[in-house]
């Protein structure tokens, strides 16, 4: 069961050994036999006086080369700074954390610097260093963002309104587009012009307020009373007929009333034994605004002596006026102890003053409803206590009011008012869910497309196209101070750098367009690009219910309209000789294309339904076009696009014609236009007469540098502009006023007169230099 091992010798001698000196070690001394032990001496380990700052970092162990070979093998540089902050594992995993964070807060404040960033690259401009270091608060100049100079774009100054005081209006807005039109035919037909005739006759130019009884200036004229005459009051059935045109038309695209929560407002208006309902503020506006619409789609019944673009007190755009001021009457008691309600008829207010053609009431009344919102704390995420409908219709409240206050400051190129640096609401929901609890009874389309989902895309919109305009003129105000110039068209390499800089800012508008739903998008015929400037027809869906008819084309009007705005200020009316504007004049025919795809889908939905039949807003967008197309062809008179421009105008006088059998703006527009067009096909011919390509004429190679997603269509057709014009101009001008119609005749030259003031012989008028 027991093994037995013999010991050898030797290990006995070992062994013996180590009893021997674990005893001597016991008593203190080593026996006098012990044998001597011939073994070296192990070496002692060679003391490092502090281990380098890798090696501290790791534990590992360190030696006294430089640099020591543990950073040799790893590649890292051999440091030994003395002193550490960071002594242990968990504390170099927090600064890890930290210089991640700090380095993902300046990426994010270069990203918001990039626009400005990547324009330095073509070209010699040069504009100071950005630096993200605070500022000691002595030195810190509020002028200034950013320690970057600007001079910001000049406007213009005219007067717009029924009173001959002048207002502001920015480089972005069509009333500065209006005076460098009206400086260039100055010029052009050498004969004193004034922008007073390039606008059409609005109930502003007629009527000192909305609630003005007759013409003429507010001095002159007596107020009405504070209520309304007996011809004015609306009966319950009147009002139902009106309140009931708003569900079909607003309420689709202006999504701030509950609807459930308004009938039952109203329906406690009416209560028992009173014959008329209790005043109302939101009821009134609500109606008011009803009532424009309502009116703008009866044809109008103007005696046969009135001029047909002349506005009177019956004019669709100011029905309802008694209504608006007795609301406004009632808001004046709500300035200090505002509600949603207050909110919601100011902003109501806002659309009723941009379709009568008031708008700087309109921009007056918007800085209201911006302070109102913020007193109710809408700018701010709603209390998670709240429910769930409460909260989306505080959030659609807010966004509504950022998307038109920002709509209407780029129109009218003013400062913003709400800053979106200073809101933390988040963007409105649009699901099925919340759709059902809306109190609406809107079907759900394709592509979980709800009514809600209008409210949301037009937000995303009105952010993607607002970003491009703030960061577009921000840049100009930097090339400006760069240049210590006042406007861009002085400078072609100026010009050039902002015309660069937009080409890499549009992507925003692109990627929206791109990712709208399908749900959202009018089908085009010839398989056509939905929401592209390819000139193919729509294809209107014919079950498709009116309420997603109407956000589909508005959706889409809006988007052309921003995107010519952003485009149209590279319409020069003169470039520096030999300067090379190939970016420029590429933005020059973006806006033409969008002009004419405005003026394109305005014509179809007109002619072949009515869905846009008396909305305001509408027409605005097509006058908007117009001045576009007009400034493009005085501008370019003898290159391709004109010709296709001059025929959208055409185009343009119709549907002003169509809307102007409703309300009397439209139909002074289309007679504004035919003048305007009638100065353009002279000044055409005369430069085709002549077989020279005026100044802002642009050569072949100016067209090289096209937008995207207009280059290829345009690049081919102007790459041989200048030999068209050299080798048989007279040709061109023919197929270009071919197409023409009664517009170019005897008649229309009577619209000279206008600026011939003072001038006795009408011979005058065709004595134009031709040097």
């Amino acid at each position: 069961m027991f093994t037995t091992f013999a010991r050898t010798p030797s290990e006995s001698a070992g062994r013996g050994k180590a009893n021997g000196k674990g005893k001597g070690r016991q008593n203190g001394a080593s026996p006098p036999d012990a044998p001597h032990n011939n073994t070296p001496p192990r070496s002692k380990r060679s003391q490092v006086a502090r281990a380098c700052d890798l090696c501290r970092l790791h534990r590992a162990k360190c030696d006294n080369n430089q640099p020591c070979s543990n950073c040799q093998h790893r590649g890292e540089r051999c440091s030994n700074s003395g002193t550490s902050d960071i002594r242990t594992m968990p504390a170099a995993l927090r600064e890890i954390q930290r210089l991640k964070s700090q380095v993902h807060h300046l990426e994010q404040q270069l990203q918001s610097q990039s626009l400005s960033l990547n324009s330095t690259a073509s070209t010699s401009l040069t504009t100071p260093p950005l630096s993200f270091a605070p500022s000691p608060a002595s030195t810190r100049d509020p002028r200034k963002e950013q320690g970057i100079p600007r001079k910001y774009w000049e406007g213009i100054y005219t007067s717009t309104a029924q009173s001959h005081q002048t207002q502001y209006y920015g480089p972005a807005s069509s009333f500065y587009f209006i005076g460098r039109m009206s400086s260039y035919l100055a010029a052009a037909l050498q004969q004193p012009h004034s922008d007073h005739y390039m606008q059409p006759n609005s109930a502003s130019r007629s009527f000192a307020t909305p609630t003005s009884p007759q013409r003429g200036p507010l001095d002159e004229i007596d107020l009405p009373p504070d209520g309304p005459t007996a011809a004015d009051t609306l009966t319950g059935t009147q009002e139902d007929y009106f309140l009931d045109l708003f569900w079909q038309s607003y309420h689709c695209v202006l999504q701030i009333i509950d609807e459930a929560d308004f009938k039952e407002h109203y329906k406690s208006l009416w209560a028992a034994p009173r014959r008329s309902r209790k005043p109302s503020a939101l009821v009134d506006i609500v109606l008011a605004l009803c009532m424009q619409y309502g009116v703008g789609v009866v044809p109008r019944s103007a005696p046969a002596t009135q001029i047909q673009g002349d506005v009177d007190g019956n004019d669709a755009t100011i029905a309802g006026r008694w209504l608006y001021r007795r609301s406004q009457t009632l808001l004046s008691a709500e300035l200090e102890s505002p509600s949603i309600m207050t909110l919601q008829c100011h902003i109501l207010a806002v659309y009723y003053l941009c379709n009568a053609s008031f708008q700087n009431m309109a921009h007056s009344t918007l800085a209201v409803a911006v302070r109102t919102a913020q007193i109710l704390g809408l700018h701010l995420e709603p209390p998670e206590s709240m429910p769930r409908k409460t909260k989306e219709l505080r959030k659609r409240l807010w966004w509504t009011l950022f998307t038109v206050e920002s709509k209407t400051c780029m129109k009218l190129g003013r400062p913003l008012s709400a800053q979106i640096s200073e809101a933390t609401c988040s963007l409105p929901a649009d699901d099925h869910e919340l759709a059902l609890l809306s109190g609406s009874s809107f079907a759900s389309s394709e592509d979980n497309v709800t009514w809600h989902t209008y409210n949301l895309q037009n937000t995303k919109l009105i952010l993607a196209a607002r970003t491009v305009y703030v960061a577009f003129h921000d840049r100009c105000a930097e090339v400006l101070a760069a240049t210590n110039g006042t406007t861009l068209y002085s400078d072609a390499q100026a010009l050039e750098t902002c015309a660069h800089f937009l080409s890499t800012g549009m992507e925003g508008l692109t990627s929206w367009r791109d990712g709208l739903p399908n749900g959202l998008k009018t089908k085009r015929r010839s398989s056509g690009e939905p929401l592209s400037t390819d000139k193919s027809l729509l294809d209107m869906e014919l079950y498709a219910p009116m309420w997603l008819q109407r956000q589909r084309l508005l959706l889409e009007l809006l988007y052309h309209n921003l995107a010519m705005n952003l485009h149209r200020p590279f319409v020069s009316f003169s470039t520096v000789p030999g300067s090379s504007l190939k970016l420029a004049h590429g933005h020059a025919i973006a806006c033409v294309d969008h002009a004419t795809a405005i003026t394109q889908i305005m014509h179809q939905t007109l002619t072949e339904g009515d869905t846009l039949r008396g909305w305001h807003e509408a027409f605005q967008w097509q006058w908007n076009a117009t001045l576009s197309l007009v400034g493009y062809i005085l501008a370019y008179p003898l290159v391709p696009p004109t010709q296709s421009a001059r025929q959208a105008i055409d185009s343009a006088i119709d549907v002003f014609e169509r809307f102007g059998r409703n309300f009397a703006v439209a139909a002074s527009a289309a007679n504004v236009t035919r003048d305007l067009v009638a100065k353009a096909d002279f000044l055409i011919m005369r430069a085709a007469g002549n077989g020279v390509v005026t100044p802002a004429t642009p050569s072949s190679s100016d067209f090289g540098g096209l937008p995207a997603n207009h280059g290829a269509e345009h690049a081919a057709s102007c790459s041989n502009v200048m030999f068209q014009s050299e080798m048989d101009p007279s040709s061109m001008f023919q197929n270009l006023v071919s197409g023409m119609d009664s517009a170019f005749t005897i008649d229309s030259f009577n619209s000279f007169e206008s600026m011939l003031t003072g001038s006795s012989n009408m011979a005058n008028l065709w004595d134009f230099s031709q040097g």
